[in-house]
């Protein structure tokens, strides 16, 4: 049975990205996929590091339980918000913690790139913000998505395989949330099918 690993990226509990990310998570498993959700907020990120190079010696068991989920998926979806510019700060804090060499990638000796850990797993994004997606594009140059796919899914092996921005949040009425949530629910029931497609041309 395929396995999808559902991270939501929000530090704040009952946010509109939580609820997309749960919404995608009813339609995977309506769909009848195997799925597990991790919040950030409930995630323990406050122990500090004991060792001068990022390890996951110093991992609370949350971290342990959500690096094995990494392990066991074949699709990842990451939900979050655009703040200044990027991701929550605890957010990229989770990846520096989790994302360490040994666990998530590694150099092998003479190859200036690293190997992916995650390799035949695809992943997707959805991302919340205030502006809009013409304006993310154009102004902004997507760097966000850039970032996300090239400097951390691809980094430790994982296919990006679809980009879901969700704007502008702002102004955005409760009808058109209700409709977003719904559409989190229908990529869910078919994430695994078109993800994999869509990676594989």
């Amino acid at each position: 049975m395929t396995k999808i690993l559902i991270l939501s990226g929000h530090p704040r509990p009952e946010s509109f990205t939580e609820h997309l990310a749960k919404s995608y998570q009813n339609g995977a498993n309506k769909a009848g996929f195997e799925t597990e959700l991790f919040k950030l907020h409930e995630l323990n990120l406050s122990q500090k590091a004991i060792a001068q190079k990022p390890t996951s010696n110093d991992w609370s068991p949350q971290l342990t339980a959500l690096w094995e989920a990494f392990e066991q998926a074949d699709h990842v979806m990451i939900a979050h918000p655009l703040w200044w510019g990027s991701m929550p700060g605890e957010l990229k804090m989770l990846f520096d913690r989790l994302l360490v060499s040994g666990k998530a990638y590694s150099y092998e000796e003479g190859k200036p790139l690293p190997l992916g850990h995650l390799v035949g797993r695809t992943a997707e994004i959805f991302m919340t913000s205030d502006t809009p997606n013409w304006f993310y594009k154009l102004g902004y140059k997507s760097a966000q998505t850039n970032l996300m796919k090239n400097q951390i899914l691809k980094f430790i092996g994982l296919k990006p395989a679809r980009f879901t921005h969700i704007s502008p949040v702002r102004t955005m009425s409760d009808t058109e949330r209700q409709r977003q949530i719904e559409k989190a629910f229908q990529l869910g029931q078919i994430a695994p099918k078109t993800v994999k497609q869509k990676s594989a041309a």
